[in-house]
C-alpha cells in the first residue's frame, strides 16, 4: 500500500508531466534517426554505444546529459516534497530509515529507468570490448545515482527546513538580467528550466559538431546534419509551450501596454535568438572548419525562424505540452521533406513569411481563444 502511494505521488506525475518530451525523444531516436543513411537500428545503436566507449567527449557528453537527467528526477521529488499538498508523506517517518530508504530506492529506480536501460546496454557492451575504463566510469556513475537519490530523498524527508540550494535553485540564483523583455523570458527558462536547456544544447552542439567534422559535405550528410539539428532546434519548443503559460500566469499585464505588433514580435524573436545563442556561435566556429559560410548560416536562419513560428504557433491556443509535441513532430517532417525538395534557405524564408502572417492575425485573438 505505501508502495502504491509513493507511485501515484510521485513516478506518476512525473512520466505524465514529461510523457510528450519522452515520446518525442523515442520517436525521433529509435524510429527516425537509427534509420537515416541506410543504417539498421541495431547497427545505428552498436555504433553509438561504441562511440561513447571509445571517445572521451563524447563520454564526457553522455555522461553529463545522464547527471542532467538524474539532477532532473532529484529536483522533481524534492518539489513535490516542498508542498503543502505533500505533507501527508512525512508519515514514513515513523517507519525505519532501511525501509525509508528501500522505498525512495524503488521510486528513483522507477524514474532513472529511460536511463538504466541506455547505460545496461553500454556496459555490457563495454565488457563485451573490453573497455575497462569506459565501462568503469559508466558503471559507477549508474551505481553511484541508484545509491545517492534515494539517500538524498531519505535525508529531506526527516530534515523538510534544510533544503539545499543546489537542488531548488542553481546556477542562475544570482543573475539579474534587464528588464528587457525578452531576457525577462530567457531569465525564466534559465530560473526553472535551466537543467533541460542545458541538456538540449549539449545534445545539439555535440552531435553538430561531430556530424560535421567527421563527415565531408556531400548532398546525403548535409541531410543528416540537418536531421540532427532540427531535432534539437525543435526540441526548444518544449521552452517556448512553458513561456506561455508563464506569461498568462505572471506577465498578463504586458499585452495592455501599448506596444505595436512589430516591436511585439522583434521582442520574441530576440527571446528566440536568446535561446540558441550556443547554436549560433557552434555554427560560426564551424564555418571556418570546413561546414562552409553558407552552410552555417542557412543552419543559423532555419534555427531562429522555426522558433519564431514555434512563437506564433503557441498563439493559436494554450495547449498542453504532449498536444504541442505533436505540433513539433508535423514542423519536423514538414521541414525535412521541404528540405529533400528544395533547401534549408527556402524553408527558413517559408518558416518566416508564416510565422510573420500567423502572429498578425493571432496574436490579439489569444486570449478570446482560451476564454
Amino acid at each position: 500500500m505505501i508502495a502504491r502511494v509513493l507511485y501515484k505521488s510521485f513516478i506518476k506525475p512525473f512520466y505524465k508531466e514529461n510523457a510528450g518530451t519522452f515520446v518525442f525523444v523515442f520517436t525521433m531516436f529509435f524510429f527516425i534517426v537509427g534509420t537515416v543513411d541506410g543504417a539498421d537500428l541495431f547497427r545505428y545503436h552498436y555504433g553509438l554505444i561504441k562511440a561513447i566507449l571509445s571517445i572521451h567527449p563524447f563520454l564526457y557528453a553522455a555522461l553529463l546529459l545522464w547527471i542532467f537527467y538524474s539532477r532532473k528526477c532529484a529536483v522533481f521529488i524534492v518539489q513535490l516534497l516542498r508542498q503543502p499538498s505533500y505533507e501527508f508523506i512525512a508519515i514514513l517517518k515513523s517507519l525505519p530509515s532501511r525501509k525509508q530508504y528501500r522505498l525512495f530506492f524503488i521510486v528513483d529506480f522507477i524514474l532513472l529507468l529511460p536511463i538504466t536501460f541506455y547505460i545496461t546496454l553500454v556496459i555490457a557492451e563495454g565488457i563485451y570490448l573490453h573497455a575497462i575504463l569506459s565501462t568503469s566510469i559508466v558503471f559507477i556513475f549508474q551505481l553511484a545515482a541508484l545509491l545517492i537519490l534515494p539517500a538524498r530523498h531519505v535525508w529531506l524527508l526527516n530534515h523538510p527546513g534544510r533544503q539545499q540550494a543546489w537542488l531548488t535553485n542553481g546556477f542562475f540564483r544570482k543573475v539579474r538580467p534587464a528588464s528587457f523583455y525578452p531576457f525577462m523570458l530567457a531569465r525564466a527558462v534559465f530560473t526553472t528550466q535551466k537543467i533541460a536547456w542545458a541538456g538540449i544544447k549539449v545534445y545539439t552542439c555535440v552531435f553538430l559538431y561531430f556530424i560535421t567534422v567527421n563527415n565531408s559535405l556531400t548532398p546525403d550528410s548535409l541531410h543528416l546534419t540537418f536531421l540532427f539539428f532540427s531535432f534539437g532546434v525543435l526540441a526548444n519548443g518544449v521552452f517556448i509551450n512553458r513561456i506561455r503559460s508563464y506569461e498568462e500566469q505572471y506577465l498578463s499585464f504586458y499585452r495592455t501596454l501599448p506596444v505595436s505588433i512589430a516591436r511585439r514580435l522583434i521582442q520574441y524573436a530576440c527571446f528566440s535568438l536568446v535561446l540558441i545563442v550556443p547554436e549560433v556561435l557552434l555554427l560560426c566556429i564551424l564555418a571556418l572548419k570546413g561546414l562552409g559560410y553558407f552552410n552555417a548560416l542557412s543552419l543559423g536562419l532555419y534555427a531562429f525562424t522555426t522558433l519564431v513560428l514555434l512563437t506564433s504557433l503557441s498563439f493559436l491556443k494554450l495547449m498542453p505540452l504532449k498536444h504541442f509535441v505533436k505540433t513539433l513532430l508535423v514542423l519536423f517532417f514538414a521541414g525535412y521533406f521541404i528540405m529533400m525538395l528544395s533547401n534549408i534557405i527556402f524553408i527558413s524564408l517559408l518558416f518566416l513569411l508564416a510565422s510573420c502572417t500567423l502572429f498578425k492575425l493571432v496574436y490579439y485573438k489569444f486570449e478570446a481563444n482560451n476564454a
